[in-house]
Order: structure tokens, then sequence, then C-alpha cells
């Protein structure tokens, strides 16, 4: 059976526990560890610094991914955010995307300053993304994050 590239939704909700208690109340499903960390992003008006929190289904995939609401970034909005899809060409893909109307909002960077991961592609006349995952950079993160232990 091959792996789905389409591996969770994302949802930005204004505070992560009450959010969880609902979706683990309505679907049943558990969640791993809470994560917070600084992340470094690139965005079309510079560099930015943002303090991510989220949490991951332990079911899935498709996991569901829950962000805590960040003001003035890509995850300002609450509601459905992307689908993260794994990717062995984020750079290509990111291109690609764009070339077909997909504005670029934001990623990590690589040390040569390519989009190389956790890369948001806003779709066209939706308020939905599409967020390029580096398979090899994350699915190691993953199954650690699975397994018990933290994402980064």
């Amino acid at each position: 059976m091959s792996v789905p590239r389409i591996y969770h939704v994302g949802i930005v909700v204004p505070a992560l526990e009450p959010a969880m208690e609902q979706f683990s109340a309505s679907t049943g499903v558990t969640w791993g560890r809470v994560q917070r960390f600084p992340v470094e992003f690139a965005t079309p008006s510079g560099p930015r610094t943002f303090e991510q929190t989220f949490v991951l289904s332990l079911e899935g995939p498709p996991h569901i991914e829950l962000l805590v609401q960040v003001p003035d970034s890509v995850w300002e909005k609450t509601g459905l955010h992307h689908l993260g899809m794994w990717s062995d060409d984020v750079p290509g893909e990111s291109d690609g995307l764009e070339e077909r109307g997909c504005a670029w909002q934001g990623a990590i960077l690589d040390g040569e300053g390519r989009r190389s991961g956790a890369c948001y592609h806003l779709l066209p006349d939706l308020d939905a993304r599409i967020e390029l995952v580096s398979r090899d950079a994350s699915g190691p993160r993953l199954g650690r994050y699975l397994a018990g232990g933290d994402y980064r």
C-alpha cells in the first residue's frame, strides 16, 4: 500500500485545549504532545519568526493538525487552513503551484535559501492552502512524534 500524499488537515483555532476537547468529544481522536517553539519563516515581505503552537491527532492519515492562531501571520484566520502534502521536491512543486496561480505565502528555507518545508500556497478563489512538506526532512519527525516524542 502506498503512503498517501495528503497526510494531514490543518485547522487554525483560537485556543488549543478547548479545540482538542471538542474534536476528541465529537470524533474520538486522541492527541500527541502539544508542541511550542519559535519557527523562522520566509514570507513574501521578508523573514519573520513566529511562536508556533500545534498538536496532531494520533489517528490518521489524514491526521488533524490544530494550530494556534497567530495575529499578522499566515495563521491569522481561524478555520480550515491547509491540506498537508508530502513532497519529494518542495522547491520544484512550489514553483509549479505558483505557475498555476497559487500564491506563495510562506515557507521554511533551507541553507541555500530555497523553500524546503512548511511551504504554504493559497488556492485561488478559496481561503485554503496547500502545505508542501518535505518527506525526507519531516517524515522521521512525524514518526518520532506519533511514537510519543517531540516533532522537532
